[in-house]
Order: structure tokens, then C-alpha cells, then sequence
């Protein structure tokens, strides 16, 4: 996914330029971090780290990087509008590992010229200095064109994000979908920001791969059924919607369509259905390992029991939704809601793993024994701030610092016992609540067995009934 900013500069123009163009900042990281692994070839290591060395800038309407500091502020003097914002800088980053230099400058360089590139001068630089690439563009603030200055209005800055958002797909990178008129909660906006997935996140996933496997729309509603949804398009009457909506079946929760994102109003899913001329297979089968598997004796691993079993079988569960999507029709809609929490399911099965606890009486006598726990922590460390006060009035400065030290040892326990308290309390709340999504789990498992068993059995009949036939005639 790419974020964008853009942000004006008062001030010097070289600094800015000199940033974003910093050869520091700009070279082939993952390359000259390979070349660090090398022991025992120093010399040749900074020979290749010379020759490696690639800096990611380019020029729109300039001569070179090396000028346009001075190009800028001749086309303003030239322009004869030299006061105000002297410029402007902007910003795309992209998800750790999810392009490489030559990807995510080429990006740059393709938003740059399609915003600014008809007017305005523009320095554009790839760093990799942060762990994850990310472009710099310095734009003029005076058009060597027309003279006139930079405007970045809302509906520009929105302009740059759906340009940035667009390009990104087209190399199939990930965006952040949100329509202009809906802003998202901060916990959903970093939550997607960081990479993690949140419900409507996971709802965008689900229709783009019932889009794949579709050639009608039909078909892309039985697809959606299959997965645990309803797509709802009508009235009870039999009118169109206003506001066609996708409906979870199993969690009765509705989301409107055309706040998914633009890609996602049922104009734009019934346009990139009839997109897909040839039927692609949905839901590949994975191909069988012909290898001879090579056996090593191992112990025999103690069986999970209690708490502990029932959220490790459901933590592998949600697993199954995030690490092999292909798979949905094993999936029922109301554990994709937990698929945001797995994080905090994890947690809690390894905490249950540690204490070895297996029932909820266990459980409620280790969180009462960790809040007395808590109680007296407190009390100890009041009566520590206390000491301290006297300390400082006294000036004897080393018995504080070691009040201090000792203060933060307790606030460091403290925080500990808090968070098992609290790891405590959501198991108590939600172990009931996974209990029954698992049985939810294999009553499904069943009805598909019989299901296809039922299938089998049908298509056994009518061969035989078909060959009976023949041999009559």
C-alpha cells in the first residue's frame, strides 16, 4: 500500500532538494546489506559498494539534480514571483517488502509527471533509509509555464491519492480503501496502515477473490454465498437499492457497497466481472510433495487440554482464513471478524501455555492471586515515592537514585501483573463465546461431508441408471 503527503516549504530551496537527492538515503539498501555480510574482503566490499551504489532521482523540467536548486529559483525570478512558499514537498511510502527500489520509483516518477509534470519543475528521489521505500517529491511553487504558483487544495491532495492509489494497483500493490466520504476510525486507519486486517479489509479480499472466480454475476452471488455472504441489490419489493449492500449471513452485520471503496459499487463489480473472458480456476487444489517424505523419530509432544486446547485449535482456525485465502469455502463469515483479534487470541494461548491453566476456576483463582499481587505492589511502592520525597529534602541524592531504580522495578511488575490481569479477564469473557463458534466450526464441517457424500451418492445413481439403459437397448 502507498501513503501520500504533501506539505508546503517556506524557506531555502537547496536544503529541501538536498534532502530528498541525499545519496545516503537513496542507494540499493538490500544490496549493500549483502555486501556487509561478506567476511574477509573489505577491500573488495567498498569496491563494490561504489559500483553498487545507485541513486534514485529523477528531474521533470530540469536540466540536472545538481541544478535545480538554482533552476527553481531562476523560474522565479524569471516569472517574477518570487515571494511566499518557496516550494512544496511531498511524500509516497510503501509497505515494508512490498515493492523494491526500482518499483516504487517508477511509481513516483509516473504520479509526478501526471500531477505536476505538464507545469511544474519536480525533483523526485527513492530513499530506503527507514526500513521500507518511500519517494520525496519537491515541487516547484512557481510554474515555469505559465508563471503561476502551486495550489494544493483538498480536492488536489485527494487527486494525489486516487493517482497514487491507482498506479498502485496497477503494479498490484495494495492500497487503503477509503472513499472521500468516509473518513475511518483511527483504530481501522492504522490498523490497515500497518498492514493488519480489519473487517472491511477482509471483506474487500473476500469479493475480490468471488471477482476472480466469476464470469457472470450469477455466479459471482453463488460465489459470495458459498463464502458466508448475501449481496443485496432489491428491495423486499423487487426496486433497486439505493445503497446495494453486502450482508454477513452468519454475523447479521450489513456494509453499504460504495463505502467498501470506488472499486467496489456494484457499477464498478459488475464492470470488472465482465472483465474476466476466461474462467480461472477458484479454489486450486494444492499439488501433491511425489517426494519420499524422510521420517525422524521425534518425542511425542504432551496433548493440549482445557483453555489452552480450545484457543489453539482456534487460533489455528483463523490461521486458516489469513495464510491461505484460497481455501474460503471452508471459512463461515462470523470468524472473520476474529481474524482482526488473532493477534490477541495468540496472546492469550500462549499466557494459557505458560501458567498451565485449564479451567475457568483455574483461571479466576490466578487473576484474584495476581490482583493481591497488584495491591501490594502498590502499596510498597507507595510508601518508596515516599522515601524518595525525603531523600530529595535531604539532598542525599544517591539513597534516591537507588529509591528511583527500585520504583521502576515495582512500576515494571506492576505493568506485568496488569497485563495478566487483563489477559485473564477477555479469556474469562471470550472463552464461551469461541467455544460455540468452534462447535458452529464442525457442525459445518458435517454438513459439507454429507452434502458432498449426498452428491456422490446421486451421481452414482444416475451412472448406473444411464448403463442399465444402454444394456436395455
Amino acid at each position: 500500500m502507498a501513503v501520500t503527503s504533501i506539505w508546503p516549504i517556506k524557506g531555502r530551496v537547496d536544503k529541501v532538494i538536498n534532502y530528498a537527492r541525499n545519496p545516503e538515503k537513496t542507494h540499493d539498501k538490500e544490496r549493500l546489506s549483502e555486501l556487509h555480510e561478506i567476511e574477509g574482503v573489505v577491500e573488495y566490499a567498498a569496491d563494490e559498494m561504489k559500483t553498487e551504489k545507485r541513486a534514485y532521482v529523477t528531474c521533470l523540467r530540469l536540466h540536472s539534480e545538481e541544478t535545480a536548486a538554482q533552476e527553481f529559483m531562476e523560474t522565479k525570478r524569471l516569472m517574477h514571483n518570487e515571494g511566499g512558499r518557496s516550494c512544496y514537498h511531498g511524500y509516497q511510502s510503501f509497505k515494508a517488502d512490498e515493492v523494491d527500489a526500482d518499483t516504487a520509483h517508477s511509481i513516483g516518477v509516473a504520479l509526478a509527471r501526471e500531477l505536476w509534470g505538464d507545469r511544474f519543475q519536480v525533483v523526485i528521489a527513492t530513499h530506503c533509509n527507514t526500513g521500507h521505500y518511500h519517494n520525496h517529491f519537491v515541487i516547484n511553487s512557481v510554474s515555469d509555464v505559465d508563471g503561476k504558483k502551486f495550489y494544493n487544495s483538498p480536492a488536489d491532495y485527494r487527486r494525489m491519492r486516487e493517482v497514487s492509489d491507482r498506479l498502485c494497483r496497477e503494479a498490484r500493490i495494495s492500497v487503503i480503501e477509503y472513499p472521500a466520504d468516509r473518513r475511518a476510525n483511527y483504530g481501522e486507519w492504522l490498523a490497515e496502515k500497518n498492514g493488519k486486517p480489519t473487517m472491511r479489509s477482509r471483506i474487500r479480499e473476500d469479493i475480490d477473490r468471488a471477482i476472480l472466480a466469476s464470469t457472470t454475476e450469477r455466479e459471482f452471488q453463488r460465489v459470495m454465498k458459498e463464502m458466508g455472504y448475501e449481496v443485496i441489490t432489491k428491495t423486499p419489493k423487487g426496486s433497486p437499492r439505493v445503497h446495494p449492500i453486502v450482508r454477513i449471513v452468519d454475523g447479521g452485520k450489513n456494509f453499504r457497497l460504495d463505502k467498501l471503496g470506488e472499486y467496489y459499487e456494484l457499477d464498478s463489480l459488475k464492470q470488472r466481472i465482465q472483465n474476466n473472458y476466461r474462467r480461472k480456476t477458484p479454489f486450486p487444489e494444492v499439488a501433491e510433495d511425489t517426494k519420499a517424505p524422510y521420517y525422524q523419530y521425534k518425542e511425542k509432544a504432551k496433548k493440549a487440554t482445557g483453555l489452552y486446547a480450545l484457543y489453539l485449535y482456534y487460533c489455528y482456525e483463523l490461521h486458516i482464513i489469513v495464510h491461505q485465502p484460497a481455501s474460503v469455502k471452508r471459512v463461515s463469515a462470523f470468524l472473520r471478524e476474529d481474524v482482526t483479534k488473532l493477534d490477541r487470541y495468540i496472546a492469550q494461548a500462549d499466557f494459557l501455555a505458560k501458567t498451565g491453566i485449564e479451567t475457568v476456576e483455574a483461571l479466576a483463582g490466578y487473576k484474584a492471586e495476581k490482583e493481591k499481587q497488584v495491591e501490594a505492589l502498590t502499596q510498597q511502592r507507595t510508601g518508596l515515592k515516599n522515601e524518595l520525597k525525603r531523600y530529595l529534602r535531604k539532598e542525599d541524592f544517591q539513597s534516591a537514585e537507588a529509591t528511583r531504580a527500585r520504583i521502576a522495578e515495582l512500576t515494571a511488575e506492576l505493568k506485568a501483573c496488569r497485563k495478566e490481569i487483563a489477559l485473564c479477564s477477555d479469556i474469562a469473557d471470550r472463552s464461551e463465546q469461541v467455544r460455540k463458534n468452534l462447535e458452529q466450526i464442525e457442525q459445518q464441517k458435517i454438513e459439507r461431508k454429507e452434502k458432498t457424500e449426498n452428491e456422490l451418492l446421486v451421481r452414482g445413481s444416475s451412472r448406473a441408471g444411464r448403463e442399465d439403459d444402454a444394456q436395455r437397448r
